[in-house]
């Protein structure tokens, strides 16, 4: 046990979108050994992600110790406040301080590895490698920038965050060769922190594996089957726990051990909800027609529509951006926006299409909405339709529940949040824009997946993972609940470090052995956690245009985007 004067250091280990309903049954079968001895020797909680559970603003939560309406990210996109157009995010749009600026400010020493929304890299006491926002590892996304040549040699293949939906996985020599894809990822990246345990002195080191992530969204359909593919998802779980294994063997005795997953995962329903089609069927959202379409048909895209939920040649791109070239991106989702008639439009679908902004006077370029009662009633009204709405066969609910913004957010950045945020029954059911061209043609609100389109099969859920082993840790306990903005804290605390005062979230003081509590108890501080209204750079572009295209090709593979 440490005493108070002896160093304590904080290895945190992400296994994004781990999931216990998967972890549990596998430990008991034989097949993660190494999780198991965390959870034998350990304690275990069920850690909260944020709504919706989605990287950037569940990653940024983790490092920022505040919730969404403190940090500004609520999704991959951000709305440009003069139009209707949006950006991709990256570490520019953090507005809050991150864990790992802090602890370099107090003398701690950090290694920092693929964790999102690090783009670009901060200089920081220590090592940073750049996250999943990352366009390439020809990026400046290193800091130091000199230990880029270093972990190109050290990890050999180093891949920041590899497309294997790029393209879909229709067949399986595809599915066959992103499967090998995903095990040498993580075998470069296992090399990295290894060599960077071994070489680089460090307080806190946290390190994302992202392929957990990846095969569940591509391959949860083949599980419990009969399939070549059965036990893809379990392959990729060995894998990481034969990292871990390897990777607890080199941490040094005073070492707090933390496992934890930025949000969970289960399967997709069959169903897709066609929300732009809806709001037009409501009433609330209109398409332009006759010039706008007609100008689509002389350029030949209704040729090119049918092929843009894959990958688009750059030829086609370079066609859409000559006749959108206010898009910064050239998604399926960003070209019908254009196509949108916004002074007659009252609601549209926002950063995700299962969020959902009013066009508010005083507030979008093209407002129509009155602040106040006529907002409020629009907003009380589409959260009643939506959760009354049902499939037109089976009956099943669409969707659960539709929050307000400030029912999960606050903050003063709450009014860059979407007005309302909507969830499926279990997230199952795909939310989705429509059809590349509006029209009557394409006038379906609730389909049935076609296997091509809508290929994801696993999707994010809310209850993560987390597990913590060390030292201090108390052995063999499960504890209820934590919510993800609770680590920032309790990293801090596990570093003998003060808590700053204006943090979200708690310090799970339940994980630690009492002695450990009634010898050391937390310490509030006065710091501050603002970014001066955002990182360095903040309100300009986050990326150019062929950083934008490499980020959008990256998300649509996984089916984050239209």
């Amino acid at each position: 046990m440490n005493s108070p004067a002896e160093p304590r250091r904080v290895f945190c280990l992400g296994l994004d979108s781990a999931t216990f309903d998967l972890v549990d049954p596998w430990v008991r079968a034989g097949d993660l050994p190494n999780l198991g001895r965390l959870l034998a020797e350990g304690t275990r909680a069920v850690l909260r992600s944020v709504m919706l559970p989605f990287s950037p603003q569940a990653w940024g939560t983790f490092m920022t110790g505040v919730n969404p309406g403190r940090h500004g990210i609520f999704g991959f996109k951000s709305k440009d406040p003069n139009g209707y157009a949006f950006q991709f995010v990256n570490n520019r749009s953090v507005k809050s301080r991150t864990l790992w600026s802090l602890l370099s400010e107090l003398g701690k020493k950090v290694v920092v590895v693929n964790i999102p929304m690090t783009y670009p890299p901060e200089a920081v006491k220590g090592i940073l490698v750049g996250g999943m926002d990352a366009p390439g590892i020809e990026s400046p996304f290193v800091h130091p920038p000199e230990f880029r040549d270093t972990l190109l040699r050290v990890a050999e293949g180093y891949v920041i965050h590899l497309h294997i939906g790029d393209g879909y996985l229709d067949s399986d020599a595809k599915r066959r060769g992103a499967l090998k894809g995903l095990f040498d990822m993580t075998d470069a990246r296992e090399k990295l922190v290894l060599h960077l345990l071994e070489h680089q002195e460090w307080d806190f080191f946290v390190v994302n594996f992202s392929a957990i992530d990846q095969v569940q969204h591509h391959f949860w359909q083949f599980l419990g089957t009969d399939h070549e593919f059965r036990d893809a998802i379990r392959s990729v779980y060995r894998r990481l726990d034969d990292a871990l294994g390897r990777i607890r063997a080199r941490l040094p005795g005073d070492a707090t051990l933390l496992v934890v997953s930025d949000h969970g995962a289960g399967p997709t329903s069959p169903y897709v909800f066609f929300i732009d089609e809806w709001l037009r069927e409501q009433g609330w959202l209109r398409f332009q027609s006759g010039r706008s379409l007609r100008a689509l048909a002389r350029s030949g895209l209704r040729f090119a529509s049918r092929h843009l939920s894959r990958r688009l040649t750059s030829q086609l791109k370079d066609q859409l951006m000559r006749i959108f070239p206010k898009l910064r991106v050239r998604s399926q989702g960003f070209i019908r926006r254009s196509l949108i008639d916004w002074p007659a439009t009252r609601v549209y679908s926002g950063e995700h299409p299962a969020t959902l902004r009013i066009n508010l006077k005083g507030r979008d370029r093209a407002g129509i909405v009155e602040p106040g009662g006529e907002y409020e009633a629009l907003r009380d009204t589409l959260i009643a339709r939506l959760q009354a709405l049902e499939h037109p066969e089976t009956g099943e609910k669409l969707i659960e529940k539709v929050y307000r913004r400030e029912e999960i957010y606050h903050g003063p950045w709450l009014e860059e949040a979407p007005d309302l945020v909507l969830c499926p029954p279990k997230l199952a059911h795909q939310i989705r824009g429509g059809p590349f061209l509006p029209g009557k043609n394409y006038r379906k609100i609730v389909a049935t997946k076609d296997g091509r389109q809508f290929f994801v099969s696993g999707t994010h859920q809310v209850e993560g993972l987390f597990i913590a082993w060390g030292p201090e840790i108390v052995r063999g306990a499960s504890v209820g609940p934590l919510d993800l903005v609770d680590l920032f804290p309790t990293i801090l605390y596990g570093l003998g470090l003060p808590i700053p005062a204006s943090v979200d979230g708690r310090v799970a003081l339940e994980i630690f052995e009492p002695g450990v509590v009634a010898r050391r108890p937390p310490q509030c501080a006065d710091i501050d956690l603002s970014r001066d209204g955002g990182a360095p750079g903040a309100g300009k572009s986050t990326y150019s245009d062929e950083e934008s295209r490499t980020i959008e090709e990256s998300l649509r593979g996984m089916g984050y985007i239209e």
